[in-house]
């Protein structure tokens, strides 16, 4: 079937400057500001992508490390909240230490380039106790008011924030760009405008000013064009006071409507049914600081979410306009023990967290351990750094037939983005929880200012799951792309030449359509080449490392296209590696450093990499010259370091059968109740087995319902059971684990707990450690000697 996206008859969004209360300028002369459309450096477009990650709930010795791997994803900016009671837990004695360490964090963020956006409350939510608010405050004012005695709380708390960033916003130089003002606060513009106001006139500023937009059916009440208003969306929400199934959402469907109101439902009223977008929403630009890199469990509702879920998602996102990409949680962490509590949210009628862990199931987990969707998302983000700039100023269009409703899974979902005659064009045929089917003979006739294009020339299957974004009418350094039918990934400059990288989407042959008028040259290696009515058409590409052509513009300039396999984009790395930017193709982790890579992974034989161009001095891993390999990987030049690497030795016995008594799982059940026996296991690990591994994990497949691991007495991790196996990272307990074990306690699910969990059998499960290993993760260096080979 063909659709028809008419772009010549689009109405365009008007753009407005000037009237946002923001923007700033760096000692520079960079400055960073916002239009009505998008986000503006250095008066170009800009379209960044944003990452949540919470300093204070990692070890701040790791932070480094995380934010490396951060980096490499794809994140340019950092967002993180400040929790009011992790720093002032007892009124008047404020903690900025340690886990807590704002500053250093922030100026870390700054040393390995990376921008921060914090959230400065002073309420939170971030499912923390109270939503950030120290228990000392309840009873002394109106909370969230401009209530005297609010304010002055507040004022002492900015004070104290304002100190521990003095310097450090981008105006001074710093890497602070972004600056939160409370959260999911609907209802009172004037207290936000209050809040703006306190923290400027204490010496805190920053380009950006944002809060969030979402909430009932019509959006939040914000100050007008004091703050961005930022929005989400996540693939489930374990929020929900029910114990079903979700019904199929709109976040995996092509629309207009930014407002979410299901976010945050469990604090200000249920989501309605009319939905729409807050006031004057034309006047900003749209923008996200809340999509779902997963999901949290809560006790009663225990989602599985799939790197997919994620993938898609973020993908339909940019589709429908989001100019700022911001994802909550990028990073997992861990809820910290304070002095007079614990520190997780827990509400008897609501929702219920672990003490500990804020895993999140996000992109990089709580531990650090990366997970699928981080890889599917680094795809999409090394598309918006070479490419967001032509991406942004693009409005969206629809076409004529689009899905009938959330249920209709047989209309094709396509949109584009498109400015004159140029643009991109988007795909889905993915939906959570929902068996999608293959879509035949799909092409869209585009209608544009200069004329008809049909995408392909010829009908082709959309694959059940697929989802992905071609580019149209897309200059090429003096060469004009017409379209291709494979995914544009990345480029890279060098002298006289331009690489492009696209990679092919499942069930699609690749094929490259230029204007032949363009074109005065053409390399081709492999495939098909036709001339014809004024195109000139490559087909019949085998996708690899090898898979590579050049046109050149008839201004001479060299334009190479590298097309690679789906499963190679996964593997893709881009960044500043050996005196200069480079690709890097390898299936273990890659973070970059100032003079090269640092690779880490568990199986030795994903630690050999790939790099293009070739590098020209000899590399060192761990201080030894590499020599590169005879082998070459298409145009990739090969290395291949030698590991050595051993089982890690632990042991594990049962140890008790007790009753639940005294504060075990008192946090959960202290209302409800709790029979049966909580059966403890005591685990050994070879402690030295960290003089060579980077990280131990424990991996622990388990049958139970609330599962609790204690170093020393102390709980240091836990886990609602949802039938994936419980990954715990042990390097944090590398010095504890040299003298004490590992006691993990697990209590029975009984049938009659009220929970969603997919895998769930209705029947009650008694404790059982099904299996339990333990994974050693490696990690090597490697530099530029400058020594030429």
């Amino acid at each position: 079937m063909k659709y028809l996206l008419d772009v010549g008859n689009q109405r365009k969004p008007v753009l407005i400057e000037g009237h946002l209360k923001m923007g700033g300028t760096n000692p520079a002369g960079e400055e960073i500001n916002v239009n009505s459309l998008h986000l503006t450096r250095g008066g170009k477009p800009w379209l960044p992508v944003m990452g949540e990650f919470h300093f204070s709930r990692f070890p701040h010795g790791q932070w480094e490390e995380e934010l490396l791997k951060m980096k490499a994803g794809g994140i340019q900016i950092v967002a993180t909240y400040i929790f009011w009671i992790y720093h002032e837990e007892t009124e008047g004695r404020f903690d900025w230490s340690g886990d807590k360490d704002l500053r250093t964090f922030v100026q870390l963020c700054q040393k390995n380039e990376l921008e921060v956006l914090v959230r400065i409350g002073p309420w939170a939510h971030g499912e923390c106790r109270n939503g950030g608010f120290p228990d000392w405050i309840y009873g002394r004012c109106a909370l969230r008011t401009n209530d005297d005695d609010y304010l002055w709380y507040v004022r002492r708390f900015y004070g104290e924030i304002a100190k521990q960033i003095e310097g450090l916003s981008f105006q001074d130089g710093g890497s602070i760009v972004g600056m939160q003002f409370d959260n999911e606060l609907t209802d009172n513009p004037e207290h936000l405008r209050t809040l703006k106001s306190i923290a400027r006139e204490l010496g805190m500023k920053a380009p950006l000013y944002t809060v969030t937009g979402w909430g009932g059916p019509g959006g939040a009440r914000i100050p007008k064009d004091e703050m961005l208003p930022l929005f989400g969306g996540y693939p489930d929400h374990p929020w929900e006071k029910h114990t079903n199934q979700l019904p199929p959402g709109p976040h995996y469907f092509f629309h207009s409507v930014r407002n979410d109101p299901s976010i945050g439902s469990d604090l200000f009223g249920e989501k309605a049914v009319d939905i729409k977008d807050l006031e004057d929403i034309e006047r900003y630009p749209d923008g996200s600081c809340e999509l779902g890199g997963g999901v949290q469990i809560t006790y009663h509702r225990r989602p599985i979410i799939q790197a997919d879920d994620v993938g898609a998602m973020a993908m339909i996102k940019i589709a429908n306009g989001c100019n700022l990409l911001g994802y909550y949680m990028y990073h997992g962490g861990t809820q910290p023990l304070g002095e007079l509590s614990t520190m997780q949210e827990s509400n008897s009628q609501g929702n219920q967290l672990p003490v500990r862990s804020y895993d999140f199931q996000a992109p990089l987990g709580e531990f650090g351990g990366i997970r699928d969707s981080y890889r599917k998302l680094k795809r999409l983000h090394l598309f918006l750094h070479d490419f967001g700039d032509r991406l942004a100023p693009m409005a969206v269009v629809f076409p004529q037939v689009r899905p009938s409703s959330l249920e209709d899974n047989e209309t094709v979902r396509v949109v584009a983005r498109a400015q004159g005659d140029s643009g991109f064009l988007f795909f889905n045929n993915y939906q959570r929880l929902t068996e999608m089917k293959d879509k035949d003979d799909v092409q869209v006739e585009l209608r544009l200012p200069g004329g008809e294009l049909n995408v392909p020339a010829n009908g082709f299957t959309l694959k059940k799951d697929g989802y992905f974004f071609w580019p149209f009418h897309m200059d090429m350094d003096g060469v004009r792309l017409k379209y291709a039918t494979a995914q544009l990934l990345c480029r890279l400059r060098g002298d006289g030449e331009t690489l492009y990288v696209f990679f092919e989407v499942s069930g699609v042959r690749p094929e490259f359509a230029f204007e032949s008028d363009t074109v005065s040259d053409v390399e081709l290696k492999e495939g098909t080449l036709v001339r014809q009515d004024g195109t000139l058409a490559i087909s019949d590409l085998k996708p690899g490392s090898g898979c590579e052509f050049a046109v050149r513009s008839v201004a001479s300039h060299v334009v190479k296209v590298l097309t690679i396999t789906e499963e190679q984009s996964l593997h893709l790395w881009k960044g500043r590696a050996f005196g200069g930017e480079r690709l890097i193709l390898c299936e273990g982790n890659v973070v970059f450093k100032e003079k090269g890579l640092r690779i880490s992974g568990t199986e030795a034989d994903r630690m050999a990499f790939a790099v293009y161009p070739p590098v020209k001095h000899s590399i060192t891993c761990q201080g030894v010259p590499l020599e590169s390999s005879q082998d070459k990987e298409g145009i990739f030049q090969v290395f291949k370091p030698i590991l050595q690497t051993r089982e890690v030795e632990f042991s594990w016995k049962r140890i008790r059968d007790s009753s639940l008594n005294g504060d075990f799982f008192k946090y959960l059940f202290e209302d409800k109740g709790q029979e049966g026996t909580a059966p403890e296991w005591e685990i050994r690990i070879d402690a030295s087995a960290f003089n060579e591994a980077s990280e131990i994990t424990l991996i622990v497949d388990f049958v139970g319902d609330v599962a609790q691991a204690y170093i020393a007495g102390q709980c240091v991790a836990d886990q609602f059971y949802n039938g994936v196996p419980w990954k715990i990272g042990l390097k944090r307990f590398r010095d504890q684990l040299a003298s004490h074990s590992i006691v993990l306690k697990i209590s029975p699910l009984l049938k009659e707990r009220d929970i969603y969990m997919p895998s769930r059998q209705l029947e009650d499960r008694q404790p059982e450690i099904l299996a339990l290993s333990a994974e050693a993760e490696y990690a090597i260096s490697l530099d530029n000697d400058n020594r030429r080979v």
